[in-house]
């Protein structure tokens, strides 16, 4: 099936072997998209973009070792975070992505130099196999996401002691590091770290609590489903505000407080429940509701690579509707099972 395509990148060349590959992956996806094969398919698809991003990752480094630029660090690896990290992207996803590295002090302008280089060939392919660059510069080029090990532990430490919103957003797009490129290690141990800096400090971890409450998932008191209203997506449902950011968000602030630095959302679900932190019955509604949000994204993203988070409401079939609203009502009770416990916290 999907598999085919992820071999077929290994040995891919250029930009246009690559962008036909990931084509190929939205007309092989046609074919065998159906409900019951979901967590199925899901591992397919994020095979086959991490066998894309590895490649143009590469690439990328060969190129820039061609054109000798810099000094290639000794230790590096370059990292995905998002729902590529999460091990969740539907077809057409933007990109999430950094780099770690280590090296001797006197070396390290020169392998800052080295990593730019090849930061800048990599987001650039990418873009033009078909990843859109992220509108919140969340990339390698960005020097906030492609640093030092020792630079980006004083970042850390910087969001961690501020707290303000903008180091919580940080926080939370940091906490899916998982290592796709080099020495996987490096980007391990940053994520156990930070779940663990996180963990001891309380008023932290509650304002980030906090912080799961919003947005608000759009469904009224009485089951209305609020779709937007004005604009080019006047009556979609933004698949991601609906409830699977709420959802992710708030397993991604339950691992925090029971120190669980599991990388992917069903990682984390599954460890809460052994842990006890999340009750039996609410997290099979969890598993069950991220079923659902992602096979509907899944489905209906095949169809354009614009506006690819919006669902028109009236186009989603009744059985569809059902699901989601019900995916809608366990979003909101897992936010207030999440609000009581950051309650407790403040007693």
């Amino acid at each position: 099936m999907l598999a085919a395509v992820a071999d077929r990148l290994k040995t891919a060349e250029s930009v246009t072997d690559l962008r036909f590959c990931h084509d190929e992956l939205v007309r092989e996806l046609r074919r065998c998209l159906v409900l019951e094969h979901i967590e199925q398919l899901a591992e397919e698809v994020a095979g086959v973009h991490e066998a894309m991003l590895h490649r143009v990752f590469f690439l990328a480094e060969q190129e820039t070792v061609k054109r000798s630029v810099g000094i290639r660090p000794p230790v590096w690896c370059w990292y995905v975070m998002g729902s590529i990290g999460r091990r969740e992207p539907t077809v057409w996803t933007d990109q999430d992505h950094g780099i770690l590295f280590t090296c001797a002090r006197e070396e390290e302008p020169a392998c800052y130099e080295f990593i730019r280089h090849a930061a800048a060939i990599g987001t650039k392919m990418l873009h033009e196999v078909g990843y859109p660059y992220c509108s919140g510069y969340v990339m390698a080029t960005n020097r906030r996401w492609a640093q030092s090990t020792s630079d980006w532990e004083r970042q850390l430490s910087s969001y961690l002691d501020g707290g303000w919103p903008n180091d919580l957003r940080f926080l939370y797009i940091a906490m899916d590091m998982r290592p796709l490129y080099g020495d996987a290690e490096l980007a391990e141990a940053g994520r156990r770290t930070l779940f663990a800096e996180i963990a001891d400090r309380p008023p932290l971890l509650a304002r980030m609590g906090e912080h799961v409450q919003f947005p608000p998932v759009p469904l009224g008191w009485f089951g209305n489903v609020q779709a937007t209203r004005w604009g080019p997506h006047s009556g979609a449902i933004h698949m991601k505000q609906s409830g699977y950011v709420q959802i992710t968000n708030a397993l991604k602030w339950l691992a925090c407080l029971a120190r669980v630095p599991a990388v992917t959302t069903l990682e984390r679900q599954r460890a809460l429940k052994e842990a006890g932190i999340l009750p039996a019955a609410l997290s099979t509604d969890v598993q069950e509701a991220l079923s659902v949000y992602y096979s509907i994204r899944l489905k209906y993203s095949t169809e354009a690579e614009d506006g690819r988070d919006y669902v028109l409401w009236q186009t989603l079939n009744r059985t569809e509707q059902k699901q989601l609203k019900q995916a809608m009502r366990t979003a909101k009770r897992l936010q207030r099972f999440v609000a009581r416990r950051v309650v407790g916290m403040h007693e």
